[in-house]
């Protein structure tokens, strides 16, 4: 509970927020080389800290105030460059700020920089050959996750309670499980996106990488809310995202000594298919036996169209890239990247191979005679698919399935394009669905330090019970 701890510090008094900020500067400032900054000022930290300190003293303070967060380098903001890991986007400040950051400036957060990411936010390993490729403090031989790994790292040292962060693909939940940390990923609509650069404009989602669900629910409570700036956003009645955590998931009406008894959790036999790694596959039978444990029931289910989510995000998401990149265009001819000529391509505003890939195959998708074909019959296939989970969550009230099909995958990797690594956590966002990753140490592997993990999916506007999944989960796993 990094954040109650700091509110307590903060509040009383004990400490003040220049004192609290340069503490964690002295720990932070022989790590930079792990790569997890593109732009950090010094200057406009202690500038920050100094103005909530005032607060504090004229007793305007709130929860969040001095509180440090990081911020994926995704999201705009006019007092730092935004690059969005690219570096044709390296000296680029924004006119304005987005709304998500908005809210955390008036709410009196420090704000601690911009987090190391793929470049657009395409890639899952987090590779960035120009920024430099963050570094796993989980087990610095294995990669940090992508695309949001640069937020991994002052999140598990607990410096700082809390990381903002998109997610299309997993680029929030798949860093979260590669660095024993939890990455969450809200109902789309459900936070405003207005002033994040887009990658998937269909699929991207705000998301958060912490340590502990208390800091999780603080937030959410604090950033939640229909935003007129955003056309996605969905105009609903506030809700506490706390008010589950320490009950069972019956809410009291039936006495039982199981906190999850009555939960039912959706299985389904597609996910343990040939792909699957045989140590995944034994590591998530244990996370089943222990729900079971704490009195949930599994029950067995059925995925339309489970063997082509992968397909359909690639499509769709390759299509959304081209037309969203589209908007540098007139800067890209400039420096006379489309040139047939390769001695005229500048190579300082060169793009990531998976990047170049997905553009190029996007353009394809969307040429005239292939759209119709592809595209808007994959949107179709999309809908069919939001319809059969609408119908799944009305027998089982949450989705069990592992993150990756593989074991983490280390630094210095070369082929970074695996065709199952998006299967099951591009899930979550074809749909929709609020999702998390839970991530916890493998205490009995002494010679291969690797995460277990699993991921959980909801129904829609349901995020407060997976944040009370998660609660008891982890007291049970503490407990044994």
């Amino acid at each position: 509970m990094i954040l109650l701890n700091y509110f307590y510090l903060i509040s009383n008094k004990k400490i003040s927020s220049i004192e609290l900020s340069k503490y964690i500067l002295k720990k932070i400032e022989n790590s930079f080389y792990y790569n997890f900054f593109i732009n950090f000022n010094y200057k406009y930290i202690i500038k920050q800290s100094l103005w909530s300190d005032l607060i504090i003293k004229k007793n305007l303070n709130n929860i969040l105030t001095g509180i440090p967060v990081l911020y994926k380098d995704i999201l705009k903001t006019k007092f730092l460059n935004t690059t969005a890991g690219s570096r044709i986007l390296k000296n680029y400040k924004s006119p304005y700020n987005s709304t998500l950051i908005n809210k955390l400036k008036n709410s009196y957060t420090i704000n601690f920089g911009k987090s190391n990411m793929d470049e657009f936010g395409v890639g899952s390993w987090n590779k960035n050959f120009y920024y430099g490729i963050p570094k796993n403090n989980f087990n610095k031989y294995l990669s940090s996750g992508g695309s949001s790994g640069g937020s991994t790292y002052l999140i598990s040292k607990k410096f700082i309670p809390i990381a903002l962060s998109s997610d299309t693909g997993g680029s929030t939940r798949q860093p979260a499980y590669h660095c024993g940390l939890i990455g969450f990923k809200s109902t789309y609509g459900r936070l405003s996106r207005y002033g994040m650069i887009s990658y998937s404009s269909s699929m991207d989602t705000i998301g958060f990488i912490c340590k502990d669900i208390i800091s999780l629910s603080v937030f959410l409570n604090c950033i939640c809310g229909f935003d007129i700036k955003d056309s996605t956003s969905i105009n609903l009645n506030h809700e506490d995202y706390s008010r589950y955590i320490n009950k069972n998931w019956l809410l009291n009406k039936i006495y039982s000594k199981k906190s999850l008894e009555g939960l039912k959790i959706g299985i389904s036999k597609n996910f343990f298919n040939n792909y699957i790694n045989f140590f995944i596959r034994s590591d998530f039978e244990y996370i089943l036996n222990v729900f079971e444990i704490l009195g949930a029931k599994i029950i067995f289910l059925y995925i339309f169209f489970f063997n082509f989510i992968q397909t359909l995000y690639y499509i769709i998401s390759s299509s959304e890239i081209y037309s969203n990149i589209s908007r540098y265009k007139n800067f890209l001819y400039k420096f006379n990247y489309f040139n047939k000529n390769k001695n005229c391509i500048n190579k300082n505003f060169d793009f990531n191979n998976k990047l170049k890939s997905k553009i190029f195959f996007g353009s394809y998708l969307l040429f005239k005679d292939k759209n119709k074909k592809y595209f808007f019959f994959s949107k179709k296939i999309r809908r069919f698919i939001m319809e059969n989970f609408k119908k799944i969550f009305i027998i089982c009230d949450i989705i069990l399935c592992p993150i990756l099909s593989n074991i983490c995958l280390k630094n210095n990797l070369k082929n970074n394009l695996n065709i199952f690594e998006e299967l099951y956590m591009s899930i979550s966002n074809l749909t929709g669905l609020p999702s998390a990753s839970i991530s916890i140490e493998n205490k009995n592997n002494s010679y291969f330090k690797k995460p277990i993990g699993f991921q959980i999916i909801a129904n829609y506007f349901k995020e407060a019970r997976i944040i009370q999944i998660i609660n008891e989960f982890k007291k049970k796993f503490n407990d044994t």
